[in-house]
């Protein structure tokens, strides 16, 4: 873990929820368990990271970690033996076992003498059994032990979890204030800028890596593709470009889309998303009515599901299948 990813200063829009927390804690008012929801993108593993170094930090100065101290310069290196983050990737799964292993740490007095810190970085990977374990070690947790637990989708998945947590939503910015963000990290295209946050859930930074990391290209190629399909009334013509990569990003643009077309067709133009592709758009609301278009929606849904959750599936056939029944749905095959 690179100690120039630990100590990076807090995101704009991540200071007060640390300075809340902070206070809570100061005060001795607040909760062992912290569950976050919020959306990626948010830099959430940047504000638990500061809120722990802080908690275990031996020359605290305020609400600010000192880093500087023996505590501190452990975390700055990532070899801390009382900071405990589990699910380093986002496609591990925490089984029973994890918790087991978590319930031997805790019960243990802290090794640096102060407190010990659990990081689960998104709840809706842990088994059933984990889950159930992990309810028993929040009922009756040790002295001076922190957990922080991640919520990404934003679902009660066990109320009994949740019962036992403090609840913190962390929310996006509000848009003009991720815009300055965004031209200050010399995103300068402001349509560029509006777009991917919106079809990033309104987070800076992953519509930041949208715009960088050949995203944003893809899309508009996509689109291309799209429209050209649209006027031959052959849908099969965007199967090489749906099926080449990032299939799921793409299904989600289509969903998106399809959504501004039924807010057109709602006469609800303010917060558009895709609003750099209204010949797409007016071609869905102009020719087909809600029933239709939320129809179509729930098909990709669903195709996207099967996708993600079928091992071993055939994405092209999937894909081929789905593009078909499109078809279908739209009338371009009786």
């Amino acid at each position: 873990m690179a100690s120039k990813t630990i100590y990076m200063k807090h995101y704009p829009w991540l200071k007060n929820p640390y300075k809340r927390i902070i206070k809570q804690h100061q005060i001795k008012k607040t909760h062992h368990a912290f569950l976050i929801k919020t959306v990626r993108g948010l830099g959430v593993f940047t504000l638990v990271w500061n809120i722990s170094t802080w908690l275990l930090c031996n020359e605290i100065n305020g609400i600010e970690s000192c880093k500087k101290c023996h505590s501190c310069q452990l975390m700055s290196s990532g070899n801390h033996p009382d900071w405990h983050q589990y699910m380093k990737n986002r496609n591990e799964i925490i089984t029973i076992d994890h918790i087991r292993e978590i319930n031997e740490k805790i019960f243990k007095y802290p090794q640096q003498g102060k407190n010990k810190i659990i990081f689960l970085s998104n709840i809706q990977k842990l088994t059933e059994s984990a889950k159930n374990a992990l309810l028993k070690t929040l009922e009756e947790p040790p002295k001076n032990t922190w957990f922080f637990l991640i919520d990404y989708r934003n679902i009660i998945i066990n109320s009994t979890l949740h019962s036992r947590c403090l609840i913190y939503r962390l929310f996006p910015p509000q848009e003009k204030n991720s815009l300055n963000w965004l031209k200050n990290q010399n995103l300068l295209n402001k349509t560029f800028n509006v777009i991917s946050l919106r079809i990033n859930q309104g987070s800076p930074i992953s519509a930041k890596k949208f715009i960088n990391n050949g995203l944003w290209e893809e899309r508009k190629n996509l689109f291309v593709f799209f429209l050209r399909s649209i006027k031959n009334y052959n849908l099969l013509k965007i199967l090489p470009i749906l099926s080449m990569n990032n299939t799921l990003l793409k299904i989600d643009w289509i969903c998106l889309l399809l959504f501004d077309a039924i807010q057109i067709y709602f006469n609800i133009k303010k917060q558009l998303i895709n609003f750099d592709q209204l010949e797409l758009i007016q071609f869905f609301s102009h020719n087909y009515n809600y029933f239709t278009l939320n129809q179509s929606i729930q098909t990709w849904t669903k195709c996207r599901y099967r996708l993600s959750n079928i091992p071993g599936i055939n994405n092209e056939l999937l894909l081929l299948e789905q593009l078909l029944k499109w078809e279908k749905i739209l009338g371009f095959i009786v």
